[in-house]
């Protein structure tokens, strides 16, 4: 069974597209959550605590690595 955990989020779902581009060109696999919400109206995004970006639990390190790398963190 796969632990997915968000380790960034984002105020507008393209930011996180561009993010899970820049992970899985990495080889880490991604999921976004809550990208529709915020899509249908970008005011919910604050509410509803920004569009998540998740990853598998051990490829939590890696992915923060890339992030920060890659200057999103």
């Amino acid at each position: 069974m796969t632990n997915w955990i968000t380790i960034i989020t984002f105020i507008y779902p393209h930011e996180a597209h561009m993010a899970k581009g820049v992970l899985e060109s990495e080889g880490v696999a991604v999921f976004i959550k809550d990208e529709m919400t915020a899509q249908v109206n970008n005011f919910y995004s604050t509410a509803i605590g920004g569009v998540k970006l998740l990853v598998n639990e051990e490829d939590q390190e890696k992915a923060l690595q890339i992030l920060e790398e890659a200057g999103y963190i």
